[in-house]
């Protein structure tokens, strides 16, 4: 079995309709697109909602693509402009929300899996009080493993300004950390 380049499953969807196609975009790139997504609205049901309209999105918008980019840094994006036009809708406002971190499945002892669990809702919360831009910068560079350069053009933005807001970004994250373990100590 032949496996297609993304651009050439873009033509042969465009070109002849057939959902297959489109299926296998949306089998490489949902989980990756929902792994941008959460780190940013920090909440699952948003996040699974935000994946499925980004995926709308790129179904309604795929005969517009013109191959300028790869398919991955278009896709990527509809992702961040489709999360960042929710955030704004939700009011400009920090997430306030916060979710119990996924359960680990692994056969770790009970005392690890709670400060693993605490440590999860730690850094959730530390990533609730940056900016929405700060927050889709960490995510797309340190979460996702995205270039600098690759994740200012799914911004919309500068390199150097993507520079700029990965290292006011972990600046935060390193002083609200701090914080959080030394209120922690102290409540101990």
């Amino acid at each position: 079995m032949t496996i297609l380049a993304d651009e050439q499953l873009v033509k042969q969807y465009v070109e002849s309709g057939e959902m297959r196609h489109f299926d296998e975009l949306v089998n490489r790139y949902v989980r990756k697109v929902r792994a941008m997504i959460y780190p940013i609205v920090l909440h699952d049901a948003d996040a699974d909602d935000l994946t499925q309209e980004v995926f709308l999105r790129v179904s309604n918008g795929l005969s517009r693509f013109r191959g300028e980019a790869q398919f991955s840094t278009w896709l990527y994006r509809i992702a961040m402009n489709t999360t960042h036009g929710f955030l704004r809708r939700k009011s400009r406002n920090p997430v306030a929300t916060y979710e119990d971190p996924p359960e680990v499945e692994d056969a770790m002892a009970p005392d690890c899996l709670a400060m693993a669990g605490e440590s999860a809702v730690l850094v959730d919360r530390a990533l609730a009080r940056l900016s929405p831009g700060l927050r889709a910068a960490i995510t797309l560079v340190v979460l996702n493993g995205m270039s600098v350069s690759e994740a200012a053009h799914a911004e919309g933005c500068l390199t150097a300004t993507m520079y700029w807001r990965i290292h006011e970004a972990r600046r935060i994250l390193k002083k609200e950390l701090e914080r959080n373990e030394t209120h922690e100590n102290k409540s101990r």
